[in-house]
């Protein structure tokens, strides 16, 4: 699939800075367009027309995929966008069950404290990682016949 029919579409909260700096980190890596980004938090937002809540999309990441519909939620919800950008290896670890099992237990802490995480170390490591997303999908457009853009 591609840009005009991805095939996941990811709900995030655009109000949260660690949720907005992880997805410009996956927006980076999206360089095939596989992966559909929508601002839950965006005024107009009509959840409702989803068959969820807002309280929903606002406590848990919710991906869903096109192929049969299926709600992804929380930590596999990254598993699946992970993969998708081409980190197989952080949705590998993701499944792995002990690292699978801290993961469902820390997220929901995460998710309660999202807006009181310092800025400093979020920024730093979400740009940190949206510059080497940035340099890679650079690397990949680029073939012996030259770059595109």
């Amino acid at each position: 699939m591609n840009a005009t029919h991805p095939e996941l579409t990811v709900y995030y909260d655009g109000s949260c800075q660690l949720c907005r700096a992880e997805m410009h980190n996956l927006m980076l890596r999206n360089t095939e367009g596989r992966i559909a980004f929508i601002d839950a938090a965006a005024p107009g937002f009509d959840a409702a027309a989803l068959g969820v809540t807002q309280d929903a999309l606002m406590n848990a990441l919710h991906v869903r995929r096109h192929a049969d519909g299926q709600w992804l939620i929380a930590v596999p919800a990254f598993e699946a966008l992970y993969r998708t950008v081409g980190l197989g290896g952080v949705a590998a670890a993701l499944r792995q069950p002990l690292l699978a099992r801290l993961a469902a237990r820390v997220y929901p802490w995460v998710v309660r404290n999202r807006h009181r995480l310092p800025q400093a170390p979020v920024r730093w490591l979400f740009e940190r990682a949206a510059r080497r997303a940035a340099e890679r999908a650079a690397t990949r457009r680029c073939s012996s016949n030259g770059c595109t853009l």
